[in-house]
């Protein structure tokens, strides 16, 4: 198995985003107040929990292409980062920023950032990965072709 740590950490990650958006996206999201998404383009929560549901999937498909077809899984990483990191970027211009709006005493408050640094992380080891993979097959390849 070629770049396991990358891989091991991928899969962490991920598992804990597929955990925590699906949860979220079922439970938490649809019971937040409506008076949060006042002048903004959201009548409902219907869109935002679906929005978080993908990225729980992304990082479902991601992670298991990490695990069976890494090269694969390199660019889903990156893909479901980007995804991560779009989605915290909206909600925060939708509801605001809660680091600031609920203070830094409230755990709560620290959601946004955790989830951009998970997003972000993902994206830097799905890339990572990607550029290893890629190489070890270009490799391979060349190899293979008596060069």
């Amino acid at each position: 198995m070629t770049h396991r740590g990358s891989r091991i950490a991928l899969g962490l990650l991920e598992g804990f985003v597929v955990l925590t958006a699906v949860q979220g996206a079922i439970f938490v999201v649809p019971t937040l107040p409506l008076a949060w998404l006042k002048g903004s383009p959201f009548a409902d929560y219907t869109l935002p929990a679906l929005a978080l549901g993908i990225c729980g999937g992304g990082s479902l498909i991601a992670g298991l292409a990490v695990m069976f077809r890494p090269l694969l899984g390199g660019a889903l990483s990156v893909m479901a980062g980007v995804v991560m990191i779009g989605f915290e970027l909206v909600e925060i211009s939708v509801v605001g920023f809660t680091l600031v709006t609920n203070g830094p005493a409230t755990p709560q408050a620290w959601l946004q950032v955790i989830y951009l640094a998970v997003g972000t992380a993902i994206m830097l080891l799905g890339f990572r990965l990607l550029v290893a993979e890629a190489a070890t097959t270009v490799r391979r390849l060349g190899s293979a072709w008596g060069a």
